[in-house]
């Protein structure tokens, strides 16, 4: 573009501008750039259950390495999976009722792009009281100190109306999982829900706080009781017991003064080691929902949570 408009007896300086916005849209456009991808799902029935098997893998055919995929239904995300070699799985052991169909959404990333397909999926009938799990998100991607927020969803089927206590498992160090509320009952037939709140942790220093109170026991409070001590030695009356008294207080006010000097100088040399926080990486939060259902036998179902830290 720079040569055809000094070809055109434009000028240096306006040829210049217009090359270099060109180049600049090349850069950006360069930059935004991913790389394009596909998603196919396979359903394998077992039992009740089922596998659910996403490959993830660019036009080309090359697998994905990056990245998560959440299954998706209609009633919610039975949970979510990160890619290794191209294929992201999730085994089941209990399918929500009436569910036809399942879609495998991947989420993609800085250098690929989402994509996402459909595939059916039969989870049969039953007459027996029960209760489906699902959460809505079931990826997150955080950075140290922040916090996700996961919504989940407790829907009855065939007339299951107990009470349904959450969990969590597989938490990394430097995080917590905290539900609001921790059990749920459908009485009325109706999905009822959860606030699932993952907090990290990010890292802290090695100098948390600095003790003030020191200079306080190392100075103040010992030299009150030195200068009462030493007026009470001064004193002629009641000698022996007021001497008493002042040599116990020089000794208490000697007594504080080293310890406190000593506890300030052990800090200041010695420090607290820093808290590093959540380690980057992936990890896998495992949602349990368990309950007894009058009072006879125990069912439970579970999901997972795919966290990305940063």
């Amino acid at each position: 573009m720079s040569l055809q408009l000094l070809r055109h007896g434009i000028g240096t300086r306006a040829a210049k501008a217009a090359g270099f916005l060109l180049a600049a849209w090349m850069m950006a456009a360069s930059a935004g750039a991913q790389v394009a991808t596909r998603t196919r799902l396979s359903v394998n029935p077992i039992g009740a259950g089922a596998t659910l098997s996403a490959q993830v893998a660019d036009v080309a055919g090359n697998p994905v390495t990056t990245g998560m995929v959440s299954f998706e239904t209609a009633k919610g995300s039975l949970g979510s999976a990160f890619v290794e070699n191209g294929t992201a799985t999730l085994t089941l052991e209990q399918l929500p009722q009436g569910l036809k169909t399942v879609t495998a959404a991947y989420l993609g990333g800085e250098d690929f792009a989402a994509s996402s397909a459909a595939a059916a999926a039969s989870s049969g009938t039953t007459t027996l009281p029960d209760f489906a799990l699902t959460a809505s998100p079931t990826s997150l991607s955080l950075t140290p100190g922040q916090f996700g927020t996961v919504i989940v969803t407790v829907t009855p089927e065939n007339g299951f109306n107990d009470m349904v206590t959450l969990s969590c498992s597989g938490v990394p160090a430097g995080a917590t999982c905290v539900f609001s509320p921790t059990t749920l009952t459908p009485l009325t037939g109706a999905a009822v829900t959860s606030t699932l709140n993952i907090q990290t942790q990010g890292a802290s220093g090695a100098f948390l706080q600095k003790p003030s109170s020191g200079i306080a026991y190392a100075i103040v409070l010992p030299g009150i009781l030195a200068l009462a001590g030493l007026g009470a030695l001064r004193r002629r009356s009641g000698i022996g017991v007021v001497r008493v008294i002042g040599m116990a207080a020089l000794l208490t006010a000697a007594g504080l003064g080293l310890g406190a000097c000593g506890s300030r100088y052990g800090y200041l040399n010695h420090p607290p080691s820093g808290n590093p926080g959540i380690a980057a990486g992936n990890y896998t939060i495992t949602i349990s929902g368990y309950a007894t259902i009058s009072g006879t036998s125990v069912t439970g179902h579970s999901l997972n949570v795919a966290v990305t830290v940063k």
